[in-house]
């Protein structure tokens, strides 16, 4: 079989030659002429043409094949998340500064991993706020990470900064993936890593209670619209007292609330709730806002309305609020005309004249109010609650305290049973007693005492007991007895006076109706006579 073939090959490189070969011996002595007149032409041109000429070909039509060709070697792609730097630019809009977050939440974010993994060269920084630590690799350790089944992996690197005016070394996180994950890589994992970032630094930082400023300082060149100090009131729904399923109930509804920021979005609604807390003075809605902060471990505002001068310096306040926060309002029905009366009050006169209404021009209204919580512009962060106190919840205007707006009623009552245990276990840390345990039940089925009224007591006990139970116990049922007394005197001589002043009221008007008609006789009489 193979003598065919050699002989196969042979005869065609004969006809080759014959045929070809003058062909290639033309095309020898033309190339060779041609290129004695060409040459000096593309020696000119590739001494004189610009490199631009050269770059700009090279661009068009050999970078693409050259990076398809270095995909096939190295099929991997960089991120690098620079830390920021300290100098401000300026544009056409202002300045412009490069300190943003990324880097820290990139850093954060990774500060689990680090722990995790088997990266040994650590370093730990405090964080901006709060006493929370972010440990961080050091300059040249790597850690791996995993998202939805993809690899991927961080390295902290240094580079020397060679942009601006800014010398030194910057640091970089670097992300390092297959290209084939690029667009997971960029649409879904880099926002899951500074959602993930922030949520570690907002539970590193310290809690602010805000308040807010007055509105006529807003011309003020130190201006700020919230003022606030620390956050470290102690309460907890485990030390609010209270009925356990009204407890429950709330704390169900707070996780619900917090993990439904997808159900909001799909919903069309802002991410927002309102509570409404009434009941009388003593009760506990100031401590539940504060174990409600506790628990969600957000920043508290809290409104002052009688500083809040118009509408639009209410609206202010809420656009410089964050997500993550509680906005309160306590004792509403005091602070603002809120009455549910708006059918029988007079309306302003157009022309600016006076009337039955005496408010200034200048003053918030209910409209703003409503506006403020479930306007437009209330969705402008997301995350956030609005709470609402009051001692008398039916002085209020039905719109302003409706589903949608106050989600959730709750009413904060007088103390009973489980709330005194739980006050039993804050004051004596105990737990039960048979007997006194009963006998203090009975008292409080019997009297509608206030927590603050029983929490009062207990501290009196704890004095006068010394701490022991059984005496603190009996001590305290002496004197719930005593202060339920105290209370219904107080409240039969306010009836009394409440009553008192009611017929004094009603007296001078009855006078004033007799001096009235006396009045209008009189002066018909005289019109009459001159008749």
């Amino acid at each position: 079989m193979a003598e065919p073939g050699k002989r196969a090959v042979a005869q065609w490189r004969r006809w080759a030659l014959a045929n070809l070969g003058p062909f290639a011996a033309l095309f020898t002595t033309n190339f060779g002429s041609a290129w004695l007149i060409l040459a000096p032409v593309v020696s000119l041109v590739a001494t004189y043409a610009p490199r631009r000429l050269f770059r700009t070909y090279f661009n068009l039509f050999l970078r693409r094949r050259s990076r398809r060709l270095l995909n096939v070697v190295d099929p991997y792609v960089t991120i690098d998340i620079s830390e920021p730097g300290g100098e401000v630019r300026y544009s056409r809009y202002g300045p412009v500064s490069d300190n943003d977050s990324t880097y820290e939440e990139v850093k954060a974010y990774l500060s689990g991993a680090a722990r995790e993994q088997d990266a040994r060269e650590l370093r730990a920084e405090g964080a901006r706020e709060g006493n929370g630590l972010v440990v961080s690799m050091r300059d040249g350790q790597d850690v791996a990470d995993e998202f939805r089944g993809v690899p991927l992996w961080w390295s902290s690197v240094v580079a020397r900064d060679v942009q601006g005016q800014r010398k030194g070394d910057r640091r970089f996180q670097r992300l390092t993936f297959h290209l084939s994950h690029r667009a997971l890589v960029v649409d879904e994992y880099l926002p899951h890593v500074r959602r993930q970032g922030r949520e570690i630094l907002f539970s590193n930082r310290r809690r602010r209670l805000y308040t807010n400023s007055k509105s006529r300082d807003s011309y003020s060149y130190e201006y700020k619209s919230w003022s606030y100090i620390d956050f470290d009131h102690p309460t907890t729904f485990d030390t609010l007292a209270m009925d356990r399923a009204k407890k429950r109930d709330i704390i169900h509804d707070l996780d619900t609330f917090r993990n439904s920021r997808e159900f909001y979005r799909r919903a069309g609604k802002p991410w927002k709730r309102g509570y409404l807390l009434y009941g009388p003075p003593g009760t506990g809605k100031s401590t539940m806002v504060a174990a409600m902060a506790n628990y969600l471990d957000y920043d508290i505002y809290d409104v002052e309305l009688t500083v809040v001068h118009t509408n639009s310096d209410l609206r202010k306040l809420l656009i410089d609020t964050t997500s993550k926060s509680i906005i309160v309002i306590e004792d509403i029905d005091c602070t603002l005309d809120v009455t549910g009366d708006r059918a029988g009050r007079p309306r302003r006169r157009a022309n600016g004249g006076g009337d039955a209404d005496d408010r200034p021009r200048d003053s918030v209204t209910l409209s703003g109010l409503l506006n403020f919580i479930d306007g437009l512009w209330s969705a402008c962060t997301g995350e956030r609650i609005v709470v609402f106190t009051t001692n008398h919840v039916e002085r209020l205007d039905p719109a302003l305290i409706r589903r949608g707006r106050m989600d959730m009623h709750i009413e904060m009552s007088y103390c009973r049973f489980e709330a005194f245990q739980t006050l039993a276990k804050n004051y004596l840390d105990i737990d039960d007693h048979d007997d006194l345990f009963a006998a203090v039940g009975e008292v409080l089925r019997e009297e509608n005492l206030t927590p603050a009224d029983v929490a009062e007591c207990l501290m009196a006990a704890r004095r006068a007991g010394s701490g022991e139970p059984s005496p603190c116990l009996q001590i305290l049922i002496d004197e719930l007895k005593k202060r339920a007394v105290e209370k219904a005197k107080a409240e039969a001589e306010a009836k009394a006076r409440a009553e008192a002043q009611a017929k004094a009221w009603a007296e001078a008007e009855a006078r004033a109706a007799v001096e009235a008609n006396a009045a209008a006789r009189d002066r018909a009489m005289a019109t009459h006579s001159n008749v």
